[in-house]
């Protein structure tokens, strides 16, 4: 997982970066930017660095307004202020690996412009905001590696343009939102290490673009659903360490280009003798994960 999402971080900002980083040189506009350089300052100040350089982290449209900021691994701390809601036209926001902590703000979700969010590796807790189901444009959610809990909002299910959705090592609860199988252009969802129950939703196999499905490590149960046979894409697909049940289904067999399977740690799962040798190229190398059907 951490190097698909590396892949996509590089591949989406070095876009967004290209595309606008010559608006930096244009002062046509300076009341734009008087006004989101001074907010801007102003949050860097409430996180702890005001001493972070503008110019490093800011990139600026032709209208001199904000519309990328990346703060990765700058020592920011403490809560983000909801002001970060008012750079309405902000494209791209990260700020992966630092030690932010408190609630998601809400306000998140007036950026309508916003492309791709990166708030992973830091110390968010409490719910995810159903806001954020507002981002339209969002191609990218990262908010794997915090403390987040509750339930995923059904919300996000009206991502319809949202490629990456990863809020893997948290602690959410509850069921998978069957919402989720609306975000037709989603290729991967990384729901792994948290506290989810109940079955896989069958809207899961809408999902025909996916190629990476993470579901390891929570406390699903049930059969895999048949719709799964859909994700002609699916390239990944973790169940481990869940409370599945039933034979491992054949259609599995059929999707043209799975290349990894981890089902281990699922005591009422097994593997059907007529799979075991397809089962065994998936990943080779790796220890027997599967319990023969009786």
């Amino acid at each position: 997982m951490g190097s698909v999402k590396r892949q996509a971080r590089i591949l989406l900002l070095l876009a967004i970066g290209a595309w606008l980083s010559w608006g930096t040189l244009v002062w046509s506009a300076p009341s734009c930017r008087e006004r989101e350089l001074r907010l801007l300052r102003q949050i860097l100040a409430a996180l702890g660095r005001p001493q972070v350089a503008v110019e490093e982290v800011a990139l600026f449209d032709t209208d001199q307004c904000l519309v990328q900021l990346v703060l990765d691994r700058r020592g920011l701390s403490g809560s983000l202020p909801p002001e970060i809601g008012q750079f309405h036209r902000l494209r791209a926001l990260s700020l992966s690996y630092n030690q932010l902590s408190g609630p998601i703000p809400a306000e998140l979700g007036q950026l309508s412009e916003l492309e791709n969010l990166f708030l992973d590796y830091n110390q968010f807790s409490g719910p995810i905001p159903p806001e954020l189901g507002q981002l339209h444009k969002l191609r990218g959610l990262f908010l794997d590696h915090n403390q987040l809990s509750g339930p995923i909002p059904a919300e996000l299910g009206q991502l319809s343009r949202l490629e990456n959705l990863s809020l893997q090592n948290n602690q959410l609860s509850g069921a998978i939102p069957s919402q989720l199988g609306q975000m037709s252009s989603l290729r991967g969802l990384f729901l792994d290490r948290n506290q989810l129950s109940g079955p896989i939703p069958p809207q899961l196999g809408q999902l025909r673009h996916l190629e990476n499905l993470y579901l390891s490590d929570n406390r699903l149960s049930g059969s895999l659903p048949p719709e799964l046979a859909q994700l002609k894409q699916l390239r990944d697909l973790r169940l481990a360490r869940n409370q599945l049940t039933g034979e491992l289904p054949g259609f599995l067999a059929g999707l043209p280009r799975l290349e990894r399977l981890h089902i281990e740690g699922n005591p009422g799962l097994c593997l059907p003798a007529a799979l075991s040798s397809w089962f065994a190229g998936l990943n080779p190398g790796d220890p027997p994960s599967a319990r023969p059907c009786p």
